[in-house]
């Protein structure tokens, strides 16, 4: 954090209240969790002024408790909107930014952001965020599936953004895992983004208080139904607890968060940095040149992707049932291949 720009602590500062709506920040609690130096303290306090009075508190109110000032998203929808991997830099809004159009819900917030970032640097901060946007158009490149969806992707995910704010049901035709497409009417009740991925996370009319996830790619077309619905607040609750947990996919209904303990190679620290599994997870540097990491997490087959992604260079240290998981799918490629 002491090394980066003001506009990049401006960013990381906007997208930690941005992306914990149900929470209240004083500048102390958000220098804790930015690990910004003490030193920067006048910095931080200037940050959050500039940001609470941006389009008049549109984006981040501010409040007073006692003679101490306290922050907090003023999105309305901002709880329905959700970011279980969303890295706070300044390189992952441009490129947002660069392809907002899937993103409609923050296309806005992001472009203003920064126009009043840039005409708030120094000159030659604003050149450099402005060649980093330009050259982000032609140098990033994408291996496999692009994120930028068909044309409508964007009036799609505003309509089902509609219907869940309003309460109303959707139609929607859906590609199944047969390839066959089918029609149903759906109760969407929040967005989840995944790893680039769009997720409309919906509860089931079948089974009480169930709830499974569509992902948005896979929608064909989708139609605002005149059918309301009443929204469970338990429903809302479980869906949160899910994705806290990295129970949101391949998991049960209620999700049961384990401790999580895992030593890594030193020499995958980067990697673990740019892809920590949740928002829980905590890294050190063991005096046996090891890394150690420790969450709380659903032990499923999302976790146990995320471990063997890592290959020989992880190590479980407990729980016992993730070991237990991790053995019986070596068991299963041994015999496979074996």
């Amino acid at each position: 954090m002491a090394d980066m720009t003001r506009g990049e602590r401006t960013v990381q500062l906007f997208a930690k209240v941005i992306s914990n709506p149900d929470k209240k920040f004083t500048v102390s609690d958000l220098m804790t969790s930015l690990n910004v130096p003490e030193g920067e303290r006048r910095n931080v306090q200037r940050d959050m002024r500039f940001l609470s009075e941006m389009d008049a508190g549109r984006y981040i109110a501010v409040e007073t408790e006692g003679r101490t000032a306290v922050y907090r998203s003023a999105l309305r929808n901002a709880e329905r909107l959700v970011f279980p991997d969303f890295e706070n830099t300044m390189l992952h809004f441009v490129f947002l930014k660069r392809i907002a159009n899937i993103y409609p819900a923050t296309s806005e917030i992001i472009t203003q952001l920064l126009e009043r970032i840039e005409r708030s640097l120094p000159a030659s901060e604003q050149k450099s965020l402005g060649q980093l946007s330009s050259e982000l158009n032609t140098k990033i490149l994408f291996m496999g599936t692009p994120p930028d969806f068909e044309e409508d992707a964007s009036e799609k995910l505003r309509i089902i953004l509609r219907a869940i704010h309003e309460h109303r049901k959707i139609d929607v035709f859906y590609m199944g895992a047969s390839a066959s497409q089918r029609k149903s009417t759906r109760i969407p009740l929040m967005i989840i983004v995944y790893q680039n991925e769009i997720y409309v996370a919906c509860e089931s009319e079948k089974v009480k208080e169930a709830t499974y996830t569509l992902k948005f790619r896979r929608i064909v077309q989708v139609k605002l139904s005149k059918e309301p619905f009443v929204e469970n607040p338990k429903v809302i609750d479980k869906l949160r607890r899910q994705v806290e947990s990295g129970a949101a996919f391949m998991s049960e209904q209620e999700p049961h968060p384990e401790d999580i303990e895992i030593e890594f190679d030193l020499k995958v620290r980067n990697y673990l940095m740019e892809n920590k599994f949740n928002r829980s997870m905590h890294m050190r540097v063991l005096r046996n040149a090891k890394i150690q990491v420790k969450m709380k997490a659903e032990v499923n087959q999302l976790l146990v992707n995320w471990i063997t992604s890592f290959s020989t260079t992880a190590r479980v240290v407990k729980p016992a049932s993730l070991q237990k998981r991790l053995k019986e799918y070596g068991e299963y490629l041994r015999s496979v291949y074996g």
